[in-house]
């Protein structure tokens, strides 16, 4: 079982969006490290492999919503794939 931050309130509040990331990000990056940039580029895109389906599903049994977990694993990969462009 992961241990997953739950978000502040059931309702929308400022900067619930980088909550969620910051919630999933960890386990995001320990997935991120088993899959190929190939997984990752999908994952930006939206197409999340089932480790990250796990994740987001996870997500949503502590209070965040499916869709935003999803975007927020989304856009973590796509930060990864901003930082790997950099090196």
């Amino acid at each position: 079982m992961l241990l997953l931050n739950k978000p502040r309130g059931s309702g929308p509040y400022p900067d619930r969006d980088i909550a969620c990331q910051e919630a999933v990000e960890q386990t995001f990056l320990d997935i991120a490290k088993g899959l190929t940039p190939d997984n990752i580029v999908e994952t930006a895109s939206g197409r999340l492999p089932p480790p990250f389906q796990r994740l987001a599903k996870e997500a949503e049994k502590v209070g965040w919503g499916l869709e935003e977990a999803e975007v927020a694993i989304s856009e973590l990969a796509q930060n990864l794939l901003d930082d790997m462009s950099e090196m």
